[in-house]
């Protein structure tokens, strides 16, 4: 194969899927993930109202309006404290089954395996799809042993807040 044939070959290979994940994203959807997904369900929305102590007159559990995964996000953080971001004792922060007694029907697949950094900081991830469509999927990783939340993530890009 010669370097114009290479050239060609990578270009394909490597050049034509990045187009169309970035035509898909941003010109198709115009990266609006209300495109890419749907509405909670209302047992959902019941089961996280009720989960979180929401008022039935919040606007997220009054049934006046559509609710989509990422708007709890903000609930599920203020809820969940991860220890990172609020700087708070780790002691202070949510742990494993609190979350589970509060997201746990919405668990996505099993929690990854314990991480050990190389300063010794061990933890792992667990996934919560709130609508169960892969869309918004939320990761709250949590310290091990003794199981605190330290940090949540997810792909709107609300890490951190």
């Amino acid at each position: 194969m010669n370097k114009i044939q290479f050239i060609k070959f990578s270009f394909v290979i490597l050049i034509l899927p990045i187009a169309y994940l970035v035509y898909i994203n941003f010109f198709h959807y115009k990266d609006d993930w209300k495109q890419r997904t749907t509405p909670l369900p209302l047992e959902s929305v019941k089961i996280l109202c009720e989960n979180f102590n929401l008022d039935e007159k919040d606007t997220l559990c009054n049934g006046k309006k559509i609710v989509y995964g990422p708007d709890f996000y903000e609930i599920i953080r203020d809820a969940f404290r991860p220890y990172e971001a609020y700087q708070i004792e780790s002691s202070e922060a949510t742990t494993y089954d609190e979350v589970d007694e509060k997201i746990g029907t919405f668990s996505h697949n099993e929690c990854g395996q314990v991480i050990e950094e190389s300063d010794g900081f061990m933890y792992f991830r667990c996934w919560y799809d709130l609508r169960g469509d892969g869309e918004f999927i939320i990761g709250i990783l949590y310290t091990y042993p003794d199981n605190a939340v330290f940090r949540i993530n997810t792909p709107m890009r609300y890490d951190g807040e």
